[in-house]
């Protein structure tokens, strides 16, 4: 039997060239120094473009989500032989008679509410002092929290014009952010219909860079995401509409002062599932206490009472394809994503946290099962769905 050696100084090659770059580390030092410097600066240079281009992102990253949230729409109108030019173009037409009303009642509307909230703050918070459920509420707590010396800080903070243009962040940076929502909201809703028409063909793309060998697989599991993404997306979406139409009524029947501007409150908290809508509920309910305490609790009662019949009765008829999220992580991602990026974060975390749902259920736990047998699978699942 021929036996093939290998000459003893072999093994030692990987030594050797570890020492050979040592050596050249001590005898050119410089050198290596101004690679790594250079390795540093190049690092930091990208994380400086990124963060220059951090709002084109988000642009990009908000029109990607509702070309998804429009996908199946688009879908279904596919489904009834109609081009997906004439069903993108007109869910946009939807949109800018949408935006226009938006624009041209709701807006003029909540701006004037903002404006007398503001203006009747400083009254109201002076006369809390003299209203029966002031009394009612200081003679329950006692001595154990001045709420008096709470009141006369609040009064002194509204009376302080410049603690306010302060709170508001000056006039001119008010301004200058109108301008950019308005420039925001033209670029995304341009990239929304442009990837609205192309999606077939970005998907197509994105599809052939991935090995023919796991393609189908990987293909299988992204129409998933997207599918179940785009209805949670959309269903969210529906559920924030309804949130705010009824908050409108209610506040209105109430007396309150600014039926359209909460309900606008209502519309943006209940884009965020389990907080936001008990958020909105909350600033409804105070800001109603301006009329009066029975109207406030009135209003407190039925939009509660309209978030367990939305828990219970709307969601899972909306939702009923999208992806099962528990509380808990809906939770921790809307606080997570505002932590990161403010109320758009916290809008665009739920559906992330959707997709790695997707995934942890369609690639982690089936490879983690892969080996227990199919009767023990079976047992479980019947175990678990007891």
């Amino acid at each position: 039997m021929h036996v093939r050696r290998f000459p003893a100084s072999l093994g030692s090659r990987g030594g050797g060239r570890g020492a050979l770059s040592s050596a050249g580390l001590a005898a050119h030092p410089f050198r290596y120094a101004l690679i790594a410097t250079l390795g540093v600066g190049c690092g930091m240079a990208i994380l400086a473009a990124i963060g220059a281009l951090g709002t084109v992102l988000v642009y990009i990253g908000l029109a990607f989500f509702l070309a998804i949230a429009a996908e199946p729409l688009l879908s279904y109108a596919q489904q009834r032989r109609m081009p997906r030019w004439a069903a993108v173009l007109t869910i946009a037409f939807i949109l800018l008679v949408g935006t226009a009303f938006l624009i041209t009642v709701i807006l003029p509307a909540v701006s004037e509410q903002v404006t007398a909230v503001a203006n009747q703050a400083f009254t109201l918070v002076s006369a809390i002092p003299d209203q029966p459920w002031f009394l009612w509420l200081i003679g329950m707590i006692g001595d154990g929290l001045d709420v008096n010396n709470l009141l006369a800080n609040a009064t002194a903070f509204l009376a302080n014009p410049d603690q306010l243009l302060k709170l508001s962040g000056g006039l001119l940076e008010v301004g200058t952010g109108i301008i950019d929502a308005i420039t925001g909201v033209i670029i995304v809703t341009v990239l929304t219909i442009y990837l609205a028409l192309t999606m077939p063909a970005i998907k197509a793309k994105a599809y052939e860079l991935v090995a023919y060998r796991a393609r189908h697989r990987v293909k299988s599991i992204a129409e998933e995401i997207l599918q179940s993404v785009g209805r949670f997306v959309g269903g969210q979406i529906v559920l924030a509409f309804v949130n705010a139409l009824v908050t409108f009524i209610v506040t209105s029947a109430a007396g309150s002062p600014a039926p359209a501007l909460l309900s606008l409150i209502a519309f943006i908290g209940a884009l965020i599932p389990v907080v936001g809508p008990v958020i909105g509920a909350s600033i409804a309910a105070i800001i109603t206490l301006e009329t009066g305490l029975v109207p406030a609790i009135v209003v407190a009662a039925i939009l509660l009472a309209y978030l367990q019949v939305e828990a219970y009765v709307l969601t899972p008829r909306v939702m009923a394809r999208a992806v099962a999220m528990p509380g808990a992580l809906v939770i921790v991602a809307a606080l997570g994503g505002a932590a990161l990026g403010g109320i758009l974060g916290a809008l665009v975390a739920v559906p992330i946290a959707a997709a790695g749902i997707t995934i942890v259920n369609r690639v982690i736990i089936p490879h983690q099962q892969a080996g227990v047998p199919r009767v023990v699978r079976l047992r479980r699942r019947e175990d678990s769905a007891s």
